[in-house]
């Protein structure tokens, strides 16, 4: 008997412990825990999203997105309970520690990367009349510019396979660092070689962040991307970066 009260006195004082450490750590410290000492998601905050799927099956569009919402929000280092509901929508229910406002913005994000070339090709008509050639479209930058990129993706973020906020060593503005894969940086090396002297679009979600001039082949398989980010901006951006893509648009229907 007093062996058993010792074994139930270590268990319960081991419970408190990780109580007392979750309240720390938040959701984080429940990462390291055995399942039955994790926080809860019952009471927590209840969102209901819609997908709506770009070019792919409905269900595959589903399945999918919960994939992506699950890296997110793992990387986030929330707790987090994510299944379908209907044909089309996703039932996310997360601890009651959680911020539910972040957890809308990275989990709605569409996360689209693509590097674009810079379209500077433009006859003296269509320069007048404002009017872009049929392979190029208009997107606005996050620098309050208008930018006229061709619509074709030289890479996207398919080729990354690694991201990370990090901070410029000159200015110490946050910004994101990223890594290609083998036959991205290949791709991506080939692309620069051929257009020394050019700008390209860095477009994120249909925004351009920035759009650097190529100043000589880039080699290395690895950049970084900024345009005036905060910390958290460049956090989240990272997260969404090694996610991946969602196969659609994501639509907050109802929040409870």
């Amino acid at each position: 008997m007093k062996a058993l009260a010792i074994v139930i006195g270590v268990v319960f004082a081991a419970a408190v412990a990780a109580f007392a450490a979750s309240q720390i750590f938040s959701d984080r410290f429940g990462d390291y825990l055995p399942e039955v000492l994790q926080p809860s998601v019952e009471g927590g905050t209840q969102l209901v999203l819609g997908v709506e799927p770009d070019g792919v099956d409905k269900g595959d569009a589903v399945a999918e997105s919960i994939r992506v919402i699950e890296r997110r929000l793992k990387d986030l280092a929330v707790r987090f309970k994510v299944q379908p509901q209907d044909n089309d929508r996703i039932l996310l229910q997360l601890a009651r520690s959680v911020d539910p406002r972040r957890v809308i913005e990275v989990t709605t994000r569409r996360g689209r990367l693509q590097f674009r070339l810079i379209e500077t090709n433009l006859t003296p008509e269509q320069a007048v009349r404002g009017e872009p050639p049929p392979h190029a479209e208009e997107l606005h930058g996050r620098d309050q510019r208008t930018y006229l990129v061709n619509k074709r993706a030289v890479l996207t973020g398919r080729d990354v396979v690694d991201a990370r906020a990090a901070f410029d060593a000159r200015t110490s503005e946050p910004l994101v660092t990223f890594r290609f894969s083998a036959d991205g940086a290949r791709r991506f090396a080939q692309v620069t070689q051929e257009n020394v002297g050019k700008p390209f679009a860095i477009v994120f979600d249909n925004e351009v962040l920035s759009a650097p001039i190529i100043r000589e082949p880039i080699l290395g398989g690895s950049g970084q991307i900024s345009g005036n980010f905060t910390v958290q901006d460049a956090a989240d951006m990272a997260i969404l970066l090694r996610a991946g893509e969602l196969p659609g648009k994501l639509t907050l229907i109802e929040q409870r």
